[in-house]
């Protein structure tokens, strides 16, 4: 850190916001304020519109009700669509859910840096966040934060939720007129972002105003807000949230158990642990993580009455069968989509549908279109739960971006909807709902409603009904299909270096042939080596951080190997050339005062630079170091004499004994190991009375699950709406059948970990082996992850 740096640093943030907003104000009033000024006029009907003059960019058009002509035609007759003007530059609108799904999951070639909105932000509130960051920045900074929505917080988180919407609940007036927006939908959202992020309870509606601000300014969605005020909300989030992470890192360093909050998760991650130094990116992530757990639940709750509202058929369904409750969830995301896009910046030349798209381009998807794409979703205008394929919205969007707390906003909608149906006749909206000003929020400032409680007869006048409504079925129109799959863009590194470092243990030094330095890497990251176009395979990186110039690996020869280890050692020789993905960090070191390092064989790799990197921070550690014999030992002569590190070869004594040597807790101790399967169950066992959070792992391959007696190598798989039914053997997966049988299928991370790829089960159990479900969603058994779990009974019948 730079000496002036460290004197900013020294400046509460709050002051630093205010500095820097009392310079651009100065600025502004010698060069001007370029921020456009919106005034509501009429849109006209869509056919009265020249192709190359539609504005999707408009502000109301939501408000107005016009986006859905005008997404229409633009996915008839331009899917891929150029405004050369606009309020917020010239722009490409993406509006085919297909095409959606390409540009989203390629972020080599359409990056999301530097914003994601399709204008840009007042000078100096243009602030950096994950979700507008491309790989690997973006996954290190959103790992720091990922683990308040892992399963197992969900299921803790459940039972909070559920209190507080009853608290909602029941205090709401009934056969009376109120504000569904304002009572339910923004005080549901404010208690939950306060609970996650450990803000103050009594202080949670500001979480509420500041993320209303700061998403809404004229230059880079169209909203109402002025610069002033935009300016003013970052400063009191400034002064908020730095007070908050000061107050928390002052009660870590007394010896305070870590809470599962975001704040302290950003604390306890390398990646982020100095956030509080870097004020705008500070306040980006934090804009980022109040707004996604705003916008996208507020607005559904709310768009979910006024969906039933519109199709009161559905609304009786629902009512006579509460079972269908998770596939509203589904429907209500989908009808509403929340926020109506994200914006990419092309990363090179390249042709999308036809259209030749240069460097530098904006690229606006368009999931409000995509929900609503005639070739994907049948009568895609209408509101129909359980539809078939409604889970495949792109909502939360789809790949590396793909939105971090998704099964949290449906966990909220489930219980908000069986709290509601336990306790209300009718749900009646008595007027038109008023809606935001944004072309990037689809959201709803007030909507009134009057609830009936269960065992009255609702007497309050509902607005009219779609159904009632004289509306033409729109033309349905047909495409061919195209395949979602994109390939990733891979750089040539060179062999440098190849040595013996153990029996059957080979290192690689890689370098970029013209000599310029690689990016850098935290310990524990890793890169995939593409060895030909069907093999690749992941190599933890083993070299040092601070060396730019080259990455190093170590490969085990696998007697078992299917293929990847073999080819490495019998074709990858000095002065060769290897294609290379990465770094990608999944496993990253969680700053503690001590460590327990576990290696077993060429598990070694990761944990070297994590020894670096504790040594580094002055942390204490020790290293436990398992193989089958010295010889087969990587790297043993880096530890020659350390009296921290512990050697047992299997063939100098018996099998070591894993759970005496974890039994006892060490305080302010995380334990990270690496190694064989076996191995990592093992210490995941002997872990069991450690503090939650104490130990790491990461598995490069599926964890091994203790097949049950139930357990089936091959069964059936039904696809009830496509009339194919497929035997998955052994080996294959239950995606990989149903896609080879030609059943449409959606599928993203292929690990288990991202949930694109989830289907309903309608008869059958399913044998769960995914990081995605919750212990509640495994038992109910309605839902399975195609792409790695299986069936424990002969024949599954899937919504597919």
């Amino acid at each position: 850190m730079s000496v002036l740096d460290q004197v900013i640093n020294k400046v509460p943030m709050q002051r630093q916001v205010q500095g820097m907003h009392m310079f651009q104000k100065a600025k502004s009033f010698v060069v001007g304020d370029k921020q456009p000024v919106f005034v509501e006029e009429k849109i006209p009907d869509v056919d009265e519109v020249a192709l190359t003059e539609i504005d999707m960019s408009n502000p109301f058009m939501w408000r107005q009700g016009q986006w859905l002509p005008y997404f229409k035609r633009l996915r008839d007759e331009a899917p891929v669509h150029f405004r050369a003007d606009s309020a917020f530059g010239p722009y490409w609108s993406v509006t085919r859910y297909d095409d959606i799904i390409a540009v989203d999951k390629d972020f080599e070639t359409f990056s999301a840096e530097p914003q994601i909105v399709i204008g840009t932000p007042p000078e100096g509130l243009d602030v950096e966040m994950f979700i507008a960051m491309d790989p690997p920045r973006h996954d290190q900074q959103r790992n720091a934060v990922q683990g308040v929505v892992a399963p197992q917080n969900l299921d803790e988180l459940e039972g909070l939720i559920r209190s507080r919407v009853q608290e909602v609940l029941d205090d709401l007036p009934v056969n009376e007129p109120f504000d569904w927006v304002d009572k339910v939908s923004i005080e549901l959202t404010a208690r939950m972002l306060a609970t996650l992020l450990d803000f103050p309870y009594e202080e949670r509606r500001k979480l509420v105003r500041w993320t209303e601000v700061t998403a809404a300014g004229s230059a880079s969605t169209g909203g109402p807000s002025e610069v002033g005020e935009m300016w003013q909300a970052a400063a009191d989030m400034a002064k908020s949230f730095s007070a908050l992470w000061h107050d928390k890192a002052a009660r870590l360093a007394a010896g305070e158990k870590p809470g599962y909050d975001l704040i302290t998760l950003m604390q306890m991650s390398e990646d982020t642990k100095d956030l509080i130094h870097r004020p705008m990116e500070f306040l980006g992530n934090l804009i980022l993580l109040v707004v996604g757990g705003n916008d996208t639940t507020r607005n559904s709750m709310s768009g979910g009455v006024y969906a039933l509202n519109q199709f009161p058929d559905e609304f009786a369904r629902l009512k006579a069968d509460h079972s269908l409750i998770p596939k509203l969830v589904h429907e209500i995301i989908r009808w509403q989509t929340p926020l109506a896009y994200m914006r990419r910046v092309a990363a090179k030349d390249t042709v999308l549908n036809g259209q030749f798209i240069r460097k530098g381009d904006k690229v606006v998807m368009w999931y409000a279109s995509a929900n609503r794409d005639e070739a994907t979703f049948e009568n895609p205008d209408d509101f129909i739960i359980g539809r078939p394929n409604g889970r495949n919205h792109l909502s939360f969007g789809i790949g590396t971006h793909r939105c971090m707390g998704s099964r949290l906003a449906e966990l909220q909608l489930r219980i908000l909807w069986e709290e509601l149906l336990a306790r209300f006749e009718d749900i009646a909206v008595i007027a038109e709902p008023e809606f935001v000003q944004s072309n990037f929020v689809r959201g709803y400032t007030k909507m009134m409603v009057t609830l009936t409680p269960l065992g009255q007869q609702p007497t309050a006048t509902r607005i009219q009904p779609a159904s009632a409504r004289v509306t033409q079925p729109a033309p349905k129109r047909s495409h061919d299909r195209r395949s979602s799959k994109t390939t990733e863009t891979e750089v040539n590194l060179s062999i440098a270096a190849r040595r013996e470092v153990a029996d059957g243990v080979v290192e690689f030094t890689l370098t970029e042939p013209s000599g310029a330095p690689l990016p850098a890497w935290n310990a524990g990251a890793h890169i995939d080596l593409v060895l030909n176009p069907t093999l690749t395979r992941q190599y933890s990186l083993c070299g040092s951080t601070s060396d730019e110039s080259s990455w190093k690996v170590g490969v085990l020869r696998d007697p078992d190997s299917r293929g990847g280890s073999a080819f490495v050692h019998e074709n990858l020789s000095e002065g060769a050339t290897v294609r290379v993905r990465g770094p990608r960090n999944h496993f990253p070191l969680v700053t503690s005062p001590r460590y327990q390092f576990i290696a077993g064989g060429i598990g070694i790799t990761p944990i070297l630079p994590m020894i670096e990197a504790a040594e580094v921070r002055g942390a204490q550690w020790n290293l436990l170091y398992l193989g089958r014999s010295r010889t087969s030992m990587a790297f043993l002569d880096r530890f020659d004499g350390d009296p921290r590190v512990q050697l047992a070869p299997r063939d100098e004594g018996d099998r070591f004994d894993l759970t005496a040597f974890l039994a006892t807790p060490q305080p302010n101790t995380l334990v990270y190991c690496c190694g064989p399967n076996p191995l990592l169950d093992s210490v995941e066992e002997a872990c069991a009375s450690w503090p939650d959070g104490s130990l790491h792992i990461e598995r490069f391959t599926a964890k091994v699950i203790e097949a049950s007696d139930d357990a089936l190598d091959s069964f059936e798989v039904e696809c009830s709406r496509s009339g194919v039914t497929v035997t998955v053997s052994e080996g294959t997966s239950v995606f990989d059948a149903v896609e080879a049988a030609g059943v449409d299928v959606l599928g993203s991370c292929m690990e288990g970990i991202c949930g694109t790829c989830e289907a309903d089960v309608l008869e059958g159990t399913p044998d769960h082996r995914d990081s995605v479900l919750s212990q509640s969603d495994r038992e109910r058994g309605d839902t399975i992850m195609t792409c790695v779990s299986r069936s424990l009974s002969k024949k599954l019948v899937l919504d597919l």
